[in-house]
């Protein structure tokens, strides 16, 4: 039985952009892109040797330089430079997965040999996704056969400017899985900060709220708002609560592999004794304080002093509107806290910028997802990067950056 290791790593684009334009301040993302590309090589995750005998360049035939302008132009195809700096990011993120993939060992250090930015596969829903190797796959490929998803090592990418993040489950053994061994196949992952967005059409916090209510249950959206049902909060609370729900259903979606692609009303997601004390299905809701302020308290109480990430983990349950099923989920958080200066009266929930959400399962039973969930047997390996760090995990160093642009 292989052991299932879970690794989230977190890149701070804002510190990472100035770290890099403090050695090259004239740099540009199109330049850095080339530069690293030329450097390293691009190649298709399909063509690489560990699959290519059953699926030799299925679809695509385009040359390495060919890959690489395609891959520049998915970059710049944002107008935004936050955005085109995110997507850059997310590549590397998504390359470094497949190396991983591989090799489970791939160290945080400079690579001894260069390793290629790897484009990945995507789903028909366009979610990009780690393919079989032959070690997993029991049967014989044939030629152009569909690439068909790694059930031992799963991503999920998500992002919003300055944060960009990666979810990556790997190892398992399903020729001897058991409720024992906590088997689960899907994980999503979804990025929120706690900002919302003002505008002429939602001048309040309150009008931004209204215009998502038709995403929620009634139930959901009696614990975001100021229901009469719901214990009263205050703005920043409500944008808090809003936030955590909508990552919940979205890491649940993502987990799904259909992302926006599915009414997010169409099914409730509900935190086991947090939001009901019982897991029917009828099971009352019952007005408590947010999410939010459950993972401050837990903070303020267990271990407020200790610098490292810390994670609050939740059994769920994900009921169906249209239909009578349900299954039970692992829903974690992990906040995103913003340094915080030396002798400041900040406390720990207002440095707090965002948080990230992950969803894993689905679970056959309540206890594999209650022992799933808990946070000391089976925590989440967090690893904060920079984006010159992830171009030294595939081999190039920073000083090989400016000597390549100074060849053009």
């Amino acid at each position: 039985m292989k052991c299932i290791q879970m690794k989230l790593s977190i890149v701070r684009l804002d510190h990472s952009i100035a770290e890099i334009k403090t050695t090259s301040p004239e740099i540009e993302i199109e330049s850095l892109s080339r530069a690293v590309f030329e450097y390293l090589s691009c190649k298709s995750a399909i063509g690489d040797p560990v699959t290519s005998s059953w699926n030799p360049f299925s679809r695509q035939k385009a040359s390495c330089n060919c890959l690489k302008e395609m891959l520049i132009k998915s970059i710049m195809r944002y107008f935004k430079a936050h955005d085109q700096w995110t997507a850059f990011s997310s590549l590397l993120l998504k390359s470094i997965a497949f190396h991983r993939h591989i090799d489970p060992n791939v160290p945080i250090d400079v690579a001894e040999t260069t390793l290629p930015i790897i484009d990945l596969p995507r789903t028909k829903f366009n979610r990009p996704f780690l393919p079989q190797t032959l070690a997993e796959k029991t049967s014989t490929r044939v030629a152009d056969e569909e690439v068909e998803e790694s059930r031992e090592s799963v991503m999920n990418v998500s992002h919003q400017f300055p944060y960009v993040c990666m979810i990556q489950k790997q190892g398992s053994d399903h020729t001897h899985a058991s409720s024992t061994q906590l088997q689960y196949d899907m994980i999503g992952c979804d990025l929120v900060i706690f900002e919302a967005r003002l505008n002429k059409y939602s001048p309040t916090i309150t009008a931004f709220l209204e215009s998502f209510v038709g995403c929620f249950t009634t139930s959901e959206w009696q614990a975001i708002s100021n229901d009469a049902r719901s214990l009263p909060r205050s703005d920043d609370s409500l944008l808090k609560e809003f936030f955590l729900r909508w990552a919940m259903k979205e890491a649940y979606t993502k987990a799904l592999g259909v992302g926006l692609n599915i009414d997010f009303d169409s099914f409730e997601t509900r935190l086991i004794g947090h939001d009901v004390d019982s897991t029917d299905i009828e099971g009352v809701w019952i007005p408590r304080d947010g999410i939010w302020e459950s993972i401050t308290a837990d903070i303020q109480q267990n271990n407020p002093n200790e610098q490292v990430e810390h994670q609050f983990s939740f059994v769920g349950q994900v009921i169906r509107t249209r239909d009578p099923n349900s299954d039970y989920w692992v829903f974690s958080f992990i906040p995103l806290v913003e340094e915080v200066v030396e002798n400041s009266i900040q406390s720990e929930e207002t440095a707090s910028s965002g948080c990230i959400c992950i969803c894993k399962g689905p679970f056959n039973e309540e206890a594999d997802a209650a022992t799933s969930s808990d946070s000391k047997q089976h925590r989440i390996i967090v690893e904060n990067l920079s984006l010159l760090d992830l171009i030294q995990l595939h081999g190039m160093k920073s000083t090989d950056i400016d000597v390549m642009r100074q060849k053009k």
